[in-house]
């Protein structure tokens, strides 16, 4: 079942690498530096970003470890295509990472551990690849507010009759988005001095902005792509003018993330 996930997982992002490399980026971009800001690495050598997609956390992890070697690893090798070429750029599972044991003076996960169908397994992974003393950073999603752009989009392609999302992509999230359960798993994974808030999320697309990025990036995504041609034209034609009736805020994406930070 794990192969399972991962193998959707890489096929998802795979196929969505040039549609990610833009604004949704650089909105997570935002958490992954300011969760980044809470470890101190001015004495790193050697720094990696799992899940580092189009690397648009890399250069700040530069400016944070002057000193230290910056990696970027991703499951994906089209995203790792996107990311800047000066940098250390290597495929790889967060599950089964491809660094030597006590390696890595630091390991920053944004928007990653959600992803893993084991996550214990890529936790006892961190640990092993860091150095004793080593820092551990994470961003998660928690709680959503709601999202009356969002509620349209679903309720327009029920009632076309689009396939069930074949691709399932948060089997962790009821673990990396309540911050006891989050807490627990660290800690049983041997992680000390644990420490996770909750912060608030927020993005503000235009209409076009939300249309565009709904139809290539999530489930929903996936779901219309299923639809026959005509239907999926038609779907597509429905929910644009029915969102066209929505007001500037009901775009609005907004809720909570979790930043954790560990050694």
């Amino acid at each position: 079942m794990t192969q399972l996930f991962t193998a959707a997982i890489r096929e998802n992002y795979a196929a969505v690498a040039t549609a990610y490399d833009g604004p949704w980026a650089d909105v997570l971009a935002v958490h992954a530096r300011a969760v980044a800001d809470r470890l101190d690495l001015t004495q790193a050598r050697r720094v990696a970003e799992i899940g580092c997609g189009p690397g648009r956390l890399l250069s700040h992890l530069e400016q944070l470890a002057p000193q230290a070697e910056i990696i970027g690893a991703d499951l994906t090798e089209a995203m790792l295509r996107k990311a800047p070429a000066r940098f250390g750029r290597v495929v790889g599972d967060a599950q089964a990472l491809p660094f030597a044991e006590d390696s890595l003076d630091a390991i920053v996960m944004p928007f990653v551990l959600f992803h893993l169908p084991d996550l214990p397994s890529a936790l006892s992974e961190v640990r092993r690849a860091l150095v004793p003393g080593g820092s551990f950073a994470a961003v998660t999603w928690s709680g959503h507010d709601p999202h009356p752009a969002y509620e349209v989009w679903v309720r327009v392609i029920d009632e076309y009759d689009a396939p069930p999302d074949p691709s399932p992509q948060m089997p962790s999230n009821a673990v990396t988005s309540d911050p006891g359960n989050l807490e627990t798993a660290l800690r049983q994974a041997q992680f000390d001095r644990v420490e996770i808030t909750i912060e608030r999320f927020r993005h503000q697309p235009t209409a076009a902005e939300f249309l565009a990025h709904s139809q290539v990036i999530g489930s929903m995504a996936r779901r219309i792509a299923l639809l026959p041609a005509d239907r999926r034209q038609e779907c597509l034609a429905t929910a644009e003018r029915e969102l066209a009736g929505l007001g500037p805020e009901d775009f609005t994406e907004s809720g909570t993330v979790l930043y954790t930070t560990a050694s």
